[in-house]
């Protein structure tokens, strides 16, 4: 239930908000990805600008069937919260909504790669024309072989992505200080009160911004992770250097996708986790870390049954060509040290930016000095708080590097995004906490409703931290095994 005719109203006027800018961003895109469709069709080929544009499609759904029903949730958290003021149920009903953009994400991508990998690869016999070293040249000379065609697709989730993060990035933020700066520092008003015009507009910022622009973001990095090692075993059978068998480099190709497919159905049991228990504790950080958690460890667990499938009949001697010095486990324990980077950053993430630590309550005391020490202290931790994450970036590159040679970084980089559903739908469960905030001030409801939202939005913060790492992270590792295809 939504709650109350003013609840209603409010939640109404932030969805309706949220509509508007996508549609009239989405219109906007569509008019640039033509442009660039046409380009790459004529100068490339036909199959990479059709690649380009599924890419944009599954993109595009994705932000926005998540920030519709972001917008659907908000009101439905306000109300759970002022009917039980029961912590726990509130966090289920914002998590809730939060998994659907993350379905979204994992759901969408993994169906566009598959259309992509069915039609062009298989039905079009691409993938066989490129193994068996059949490459078509396009009217001006440039091969155009299915790793191409992968890359248009690539491309078409990123340009959905750069205009989500970035336009609904822009816009919540300016919003957002617009509000803040207006109200509460000149006028020394509440936020979220009634009484800011600016009010609605930051919490439509929330859902275009921090949901749409976040999922886009999170499928371009996921798709990029898997793609980067699709494309790069494809490669690598090419390099005349290497010597290894058919069935050795179809099993390469085909493990990043069966390993991410595992992966999605990880992270739906890992979702389930945390909706269908009977009794939550009060702990938001505690119940979404063991819902991440749990999808984690699944997802390490269908790797090795994937890898035991796929590479386990494969001769030594050819897993040793490819450089798989650890026999047929090499790539999933490359992607396990993927898995495990990515929940270590997680940790430091959360370490540097919740209150329940030790930096933010640095940052916290310095306020008592003024706004000089408060932004110098701010800026010193958040430095600090990038060193062991690159550190760690820096071991995994490492150690999947010594396993399996570049695919293993390829495969890391999948590792680190595999349970990229259960990451969203944690980071989206904050805007949607916020916006229920919000709605709770402008509806005028008791004091322990807001207090109830406010608890989940500053867990929300965290988890938004923490699903910024994983993109920077993964991108890393996507981008290092990307650039040793293209050499």
């Amino acid at each position: 239930e939504e709650g109350n005719e003013r609840m209603r109203e409010i939640a109404s006027a932030i969805r309706l908000g949220a509509s508007t800018f996508i549609n009239y961003e989405y219109r906007v895109v569509a008019m640039i990805a033509a442009v660039i469709a046409v380009i790459l069709g004529v100068l490339i080929h036909w199959q990479m600008a059709v690649s380009f544009v599924i890419g944009a499609i599954m993109s595009g759904m994705a932000g926005f069937v998540g920030m519709r029903i972001a917008t659907y949730a908000n009101v439905r958290v306000t109300n759970t919260a002022q009917k039980t003021r029961s912590l726990a149920d509130t966090l289920k009903v914002a998590y809730r909504g939060g998994t659907v953009m993350g379905l979204s994400v994992g759901g969408f991508a993994m169906l566009g790669i598959i259309t992509v990998y069915l039609i062009f690869g298989q039905a079009m016999g691409q993938m066989d024309a490129l193994i068996a070293g059949n490459v078509n040249k396009n009217w001006w000379g440039l091969p155009v072989t299915f790793t191409v065609t992968l890359s248009g697709y690539a491309l078409g989730c990123s340009i959905i992505a750069m205009f989500n993060r970035v336009g609904g990035g822009i816009y919540t933020k300016a919003a957002d200080m617009g509000a803040d700066l207006v109200g509460k520092t000149e006028y020394h008003i509440p936020e979220d009160d009634p009484r800011n015009p600016a009010t609605i507009a930051d919490n439509v910022g929330d859902n275009v911004g921090d949901v749409a622009g976040l999922g886009a973001d999170l499928l371009e990095s996921y798709v990029g992770a898997v793609l980067s090692a699709v494309i790069l075993a494809l490669e690598v059978f090419r390099d005349v250097h290497v010597v290894v068998s058919e069935n050795l480099v179809r099993a390469m190709i085909n493990y990043p996708l069966v390993f991410a497919a595992g992966g999605l159905i990880s992270c739906v049991l890992g979702i389930m986790s945390l909706l269908l228990k009977k009794k939550l504790s009060d702990n938001p950080h505690k119940e979404l870390n063991l819902s991440t958690w749990i999808s984690a460890t699944l997802t390490i667990g269908f790797g090795f049954l994937t890898a035991w499938l796929l590479f386990s009949k494969v001769g030594a001697g050819d897993l040793s060509n490819a450089g798989f010095r650890a026999g047929w486990v090499s790539p999933v324990l490359a992607a396990a040290m993927g898995v495990v980077s990515g929940i270590v950053v997680g940790v430091f993430a959360e370490y540097y930016t919740s209150y329940s630590f030790k930096p933010t309550k640095t940052i916290a005391e310095a306020t008592r000095e003024g706004v000089g020490l408060t932004i110098t202290e701010g800026m010193s931790v958040g430095m600090k708080s990038t060193m062991y994450s690159s550190i760690t970036l820096g071991v995994a590159i490492l150690g999947a590097y010594l396993l399996a040679g570049m695919y293993g970084v390829a495969v890391a980089a999948t590792g680190m995004l595999s349970f990229v559903v259960t990451t969203v739908s944690v980071d989206t469960y904050g805007p949607i906490a916020d916006n229920a905030g919000g709605i709770a001030e402008m509806s005028y409801l008791d004091e322990e409703v807001r207090q109830i939202t406010d608890t989940l939005d500053v867990v929300g913060n965290t988890t938004a931290a923490i699903g910024k790492g994983f993109a920077i992270g993964s991108a890393a590792l996507a981008a290092l095994s990307m650039m040793t295809s293209y050499l």
